[in-house]
């Protein structure tokens, strides 16, 4: 089920049976915003249905992913329904998208996944205490305000 928020681009080269990568992102973070245009424009490999977490997104509760800890780290479902965080979301994203498979790959091959996420722990902590932790209304887990 897409939500009417979603946005799917689709250059498929396999089957239109595929289930979209779901990609969860803080739409109101300029940091995020810059990175997720970026990715948009790319012509996908595989289909990709981007959830802007900023607001209300009911995706978050129909997988069981807290709204606070998406804006914690990064999250991406996969086609198969695997559910990934951090560097590892990150690589299930680019697996997705023309040169970034390659990147990805490399990163497999070379056995840096470790190093990575060290890297984006130390940033992902940053943003959040800079954006979510001042009080800002995007990061409330109580979407009745």
């Amino acid at each position: 089920m897409m939500s009417h928020s979603s946005h799917t681009s689709s250059g498929l080269t396999q089957g239109s049976a595929l289930k979209p990568t779901i990609v969860f992102y803080d739409g109101a973070c300029p940091i995020c915003q810059k990175e997720i245009h970026h990715y948009r424009k790319l012509k996908s490999l595989k289909p990709i249905d981007w959830q802007d977490i900023s607001g209300h997104c009911p995706m978050l509760e129909q997988y069981g992913i807290d709204k606070e800890e998406a804006m914690k780290r990064f999250h991406v479902i996969e086609y198969n329904g695997v559910i990934s965080q951090g560097t590892e979301a990150f690589l299930a994203l680019w697996r997705a998208l023309p040169g970034y498979r390659h990147l990805a790959n490399i990163i497999d091959f070379c056995h840096l996944q470790g190093l990575l996420e060290w890297a984006y722990r130390g940033f992902a902590r940053r943003r959040f205490r800079q954006a979510c932790l001042r009080n800002d209304k995007r990061c409330r887990t109580d979407t009745s305000q």
